[in-house]
């Protein structure tokens, strides 16, 4: 019976979650620290930019988790988190790799499909960018829509630049229900986003998508 239940204890303590560490790091392209590169890490679905001095860090990480590097505008770095607290990420074309004070070791290099037409912006393309508003994303994505800037106010234009008054502004679906007025700044964190969709004939909405549509899908 003794030996069950101590053969019981290791079976549970085998299937418990790994407990949450700290990660830091720095990211080297060229031989310097890189700013502006999206790290994200990717199970837990967080995402930050490298700061002035190439570093990044996230409070919770697991074992098992992956960080994904930006390295190019058509490739990534890919690193699976072990027990480390510090590593130094260099991106040097293709030949990706991370020390983790111990030795040098490769990193996977990815590269990104293109884009299929009429997919949209999916969530791994909004986490990769670093992005952090809608408004941004359409504009780094979508051809032909424009986005201005009116005193703070953030306007989309799918039909282009004709006047930035609300008559032409488009419309905005959110998880299949129409958002009348919506602010596309605040209107849902872009974490929580699965796609993004401009239809700029606003097919299927009759006189409601005049202007074009914008839908936006969130993570269920």
């Amino acid at each position: 019976m003794i030996r069950k239940l101590v053969g019981l204890v290791f079976v549970l303590l085998a299937t418990l979650p790994s407990a949450a560490q700290e990660i830091s790091g720095v990211v080297m392209k060229n031989g310097k620290p890189k700013k502006g590169i999206t790290v994200w890490l990717k199970k837990a679905d967080k995402a930050m930019e490298t700061d002035k001095d190439g570093r990044f860090a996230f409070t919770e990480a697991y074992r098992g988790d992956t960080l994904q590097i930006t390295a190019t505008a058509k490739s990534d770095a890919k690193i699976v988190v072990a027990d480390w607290k510090e590593i130094t990420v260099n991106l040097e074309k293709k030949n990706y790799t991370f020390n983790d004070g111990n030795k040098e070791l490769t990193a996977e290099y990815v590269v990104l499909p293109a884009m299929t037409p009429g997919e949209g912006v999916t969530h791994e393309m909004i986490m990769r960018s670093g992005l952090h508003t809608i408004p941004d994303i359409i504009r780094s994505y979508v051809s032909g829509v424009v986005v201005l800037s009116d005193g703070g106010n953030t306007k989309v234009r799918v039909h282009g630049i004709n006047s930035i008054n609300s008559d032409n502004d488009p419309l905005v679906v959110l998880d299949g229900v129409d958002v009348p007025g919506a602010d596309l700044e605040t209107l849902v964190p872009v974490e929580n986003i699965s796609s993004i969709k401009v239809v700029k004939d606003g097919a299927g909405y009759g006189v409601r998508g005049a202007n074009g549509v914008i839908i936006i899908e969130t993570i269920k």
